[in-house]
């Protein structure tokens, strides 16, 4: 299967921000090289590598998608291009035989996200979605406390995805427009909605939402407020907005029956928490738990970690995810985070935009058989 040198070889179609830390992922996998880059313009191209310090040696420069995918020294294909283009570019490669990077959304709309399930359970690639923040030690902390009964029972679950993104956004061209962009969880609020999935471990069932809009130069509602029935009867909620004056924030609440999670605390009320024997089993290294007091004075855990804090992508934990996929690829295996599990956190994006364009009356889950 390796195509150079006993390497992977990886060909990146959309050479710009968020391609840069793709690169800089494999370069450092040492499984893999980087063998060909695709873009609309070579010379734009070379300028986007220098302008985001990646430097690469024999790389292979093309305007033809269609070369990228015939090149037999590319065995993954990333693609990072606008967001309208995603659909149609994992549905060649998985033609083409290509496993395949996949920035979000993977599509826009049902029938896309039909196309790239088809396509790729016909030709049994391995594929890899990137829902990153699933990598990132707070978010892995919040779901193993859940899954390992510290939290009891979820009854509510709440992420919020708030990002001021204006006209410094490398993207804003594209993005803002209804044509690439498409509305705010379409454009970043899927995270939010994929990280409520993931560390409450509920499938929502039911979404109501309701969208305004007051940021100027967008062509969709900047603001979205979404409400969930799970699948075990709790409640919950997504905010996703460009709207706020506030710096990013990504903040995360679970609360069980047993204790609750906000953000950077655990507290807890009938049964006590024992922070050391909580420390003690802690599994996950970059995060570390300390005795504190919430604002009413009361006992709680203080959680110490790096948290989900920057919209720059050079902050994401995008090695951990191309890591991921190559592993999966050389050991005959499917990713956590292939095609099949994020359409479900796309379809439900889908049907909040649809229950807010409709005045918010419910819309049921799945929306696809």
């Amino acid at each position: 299967m390796p195509t150079r040198d006993g390497k992977l070889g990886v060909g990146v179609s959309g050479v710009g921000w968020c391609a840069s830390q793709h690169i800089a992922a494999f370069q450092r996998n040492p499984h893999t090289v980087v063998t060909a880059l695709h873009g609309r313009d070579e010379a734009r191209v070379r300028a986007n590598l220098t302008k985001y310090g990646v430097s690469l040696t024999e790389v292979r420069v093309t305007t033809s998608y269609d070369d990228l995918l015939a090149s037999p020294d590319v065995d993954i294909v990333s693609i990072t291009t606008p967001n309208q283009f995603h659909a149609d570019q994992a549905v060649r490669a998985a033609q083409a035989g290509k496993h395949l990077v996949l920035e979000k959304p993977t599509g826009l709309d049902a029938g896309e996200l039909v196309r790239i399930r088809d396509a790729v359970r016909q030709a049994g690639v391995r594929t890899i979605v990137s829902f990153e923040l699933r990598y990132h030690p707070y978010l892995q902390f919040a779901t193993w406390l859940r899954t390992s009964g510290w939290l009891g029972e979820i009854r509510f679950a709440r992420v919020q995805y708030l990002s001021r993104v204006t006209d410094w956004y490398s993207g804003w061209d594209w993005v803002r427009t209804r044509e690439g962009g498409r509305s705010h969880l379409l454009a970043a609020g899927c995270h939010a909605v994929d990280a409520l999935r993931w560390c409450s471990g509920r499938e929502p069932e039911r979404v109501s939402a309701f969208h305004t809009h007051f940021t100027a130069g967008y062509e969709w509602p900047t603001s979205i407020a979404v409400n969930l029935v799970l699948d075990n009867g709790a409640l919950g909620h997504v905010t996703s907005s460009t709207d706020f004056m506030m710096p990013y924030a990504f903040p995360i609440e679970l609360m069980g029956d047993r204790a609750t999670l906000r953000h950077d605390l655990i507290q807890w009320l009938d049964t006590p928490v024992d922070p050391a024997g909580l420390a003690d089993v802690n599994p996950i290294a970059a995060v570390r738990l300390e005795p504190a007091t919430d604002s009413g004075g009361r006992p709680a855990i203080r959680i110490r970690t790096e948290m989900p804090g920057s919209a720059d992508v050079s902050h994401h934990p995008f090695q951990a995810e191309m890591d991921e996929l190559v592993a999966c690829i050389l050991e005959g295996r499917d990713t956590s985070i292939d095609v099949f599990e994020a359409q479900k956190t796309m379809e439900i994006c889908l049907a909040a935009d649809r229950s807010a364009a409709l005045g918010g009356q419910p819309v049921s889950l799945p929306l696809i058989a």
